[in-house]
């Protein structure tokens, strides 16, 4: 049994009766708020990593959430691809529940009518099911915090691409673009997203900055540090509100890593930062980075989920390089050290499920605590790329995976990381996410690029 599962803090034992009555208060606080609601939408995340979800009437769920009462949903949703299709691995057999987390309601300015409300993954007996993908980050958030007394910050940037609403195949990239600039041809769209800000604002995500990116049509919006599982809520938040303010002013957008050959294209850096009340003493936090960069062959199987976001995987386009690296502010590194506790993950693609990458980069992190692993593979101040074999193999430095069999592999053979995470979690996670890569694979070039630009 791995230390996720023997120390979890995530389920606390209520008798039902008392827990019903603390969540109908909540609701009906709630519900007093925003008077306007007819409709619930429980959503929930699956290992595919798109938000589905359940539509309920506002008085049904009342009489749900007084009776303590969770929407039971088939098992094999967990073996689901996104494009409905479900794994051989998918039994039609077996039955879990949506159990509402009340804390996360909440009411968009946009849609007044309708309360959004996530929901986690549990059993009949109300006890969290280990495919679980919130509950996941939470136990790993307890262990790094009760058993090594750190803290973890997580701060996202979402680098997004806008193309016009009528341009399914994402040929026709926006003109006169320019990186931190201001031109006619960017000030068309820019009421789309100064939109995007406002409405963010408003549903209380205070952006540290927004400004255009490199490749054409592409913004970046720079979300503030949060702990694991608030900085995954409000990315996935942010990403739909992206997409809906987008979509009503006559734009799309897209998360694909690299929809021009000839741009760099987007990423999903995330900043980590390990916090104590006591030391911020590398010599007690780089065991914690140690672990992701020892484990991060594994971790690209999360990370860099298909074939296609390994096109980044490139020197020259400051996304992270092509070597198992760290370097102080160096861009060409897969970690690029930012001070002495905090690190940005670079070769982290938007197409990756944001819930089980950082579960997987928090596992490997308490691997290196738990081994008080040395930090490795850097201090690189150039790009590894452009560094002799010599040097390379004296500061441990190895070349990432290309594909993402390779990866799969080196996380199969992955016993340490396993360990943490949950086999069965592990396993499901390999199972739809190659079958999903598979399927991609074998599209013509044309119908997958469209598949892609649909669904990320």
């Amino acid at each position: 049994m791995g230390d996720a599962e023997q120390f979890d803090l995530s389920f606390r034992s209520q008798d039902d009766s008392t827990l019903a009555q603390l969540n109908a208060a909540k609701w009906k606080t709630i519900l007093a708020r925003h008077p306007g609601v007819e409709f619930v939408w429980l959503q929930f995340l699956l290992v595919e990593g798109s938000t589905r979800m359940r539509m309920i009437p506002v008085a049904y769920f009342l009489k749900m959430i007084e009776k303590n009462r969770n929407l039971s949903l088939s098992s094999a949703h967990l073996h689901l691809l996104r494009d409905d299709h479900v794994t051989l691995e998918a039994a039609p057999t077996g039955t879990m529940y949506l159990a509402p987390d009340i804390s996360t309601a909440f009411v968009s300015s946009r849609e007044s009518s309708r309360v959004r409300v996530l929901a986690n993954l549990v059993n009949e007996n109300h006890t969290p099911r280990p495919e679980c993908l919130r509950t996941k980050l939470v136990n790993l958030s307890d262990i790094l915090s009760h058993l090594h007394g750190f803290d973890i910050l997580v701060g996202y940037e979402i680098e997004v691409i806008f193309f016009k609403n009528g341009d399914k195949d994402g040929k026709d990239p926006m003109a006169s673009h320019k990186l931190c600039g201001m031109n006619p041809g960017m000030r068309a769209i820019l009421p789309m997203v100064e939109a995007i800000v406002r409405t963010l604002n408003q549903e209380e995500i205070l952006l540290e900055q927004y400004h255009a990116e490199m490749t054409p049509g592409q913004w970046e919006f720079v979300l503030p540090p949060q702990r694991p599982l608030e900085a995954v809520d409000t990315l996935m938040k942010t990403r739909d509100i992206i997409f809906t303010v987008a979509d009503d002013c006559g734009y799309r957008a897209t998360l694909h890593p690299r929809p021009f050959p000839d741009h760099g294209g987007s990423g999903a850096h995330l900043h980590l930062s390990v916090n104590s009340s006591t030391t911020s003493d590398p010599e007690h936090t780089d065991p914690f980075f140690a672990g992701i960069i020892n484990h991060f062959p594994s971790l690209m199987a999360f990370c860099l989920p298909l074939d296609i976001c390994y096109e980044r995987v490139a020197t020259g386009i400051w996304s992270g390089g092509e070597y198992i690296s760290w370097g102080w502010e160096n861009k060409e590194t897969p970690l690029r050290r930012v001070a002495n506790n905090r690190f940005e993950l670079k070769l982290h693609c938007g197409m990756a499920n944001p819930y089980t990458s950082l579960a997987a980069i928090l596992a490997a992190g308490i691997d290196g605590l738990n081994k008080g692993l040395p930090l490795t593979a850097g201090d690189c101040q150039t790009s590894p790329a452009y560094m002799s074999e010599e040097q390379r193999t004296k500061l441990d430095i190895r070349p990432v995976p290309r594909f993402l069999q390779e990866s799969i592999e080196h996380l199969i053979k992955d016993k340490g990381l396993q360990n943490i995470l949950g086999e069965e979690y592990t396993a499901t996670y390999i199972s739809v996410t190659t079958e999903w890569n598979r399927q991609l694979n074998n599209m013509d070039s044309m119908s997958q690029r469209r598949m892609l630009l649909e669904n990320y």
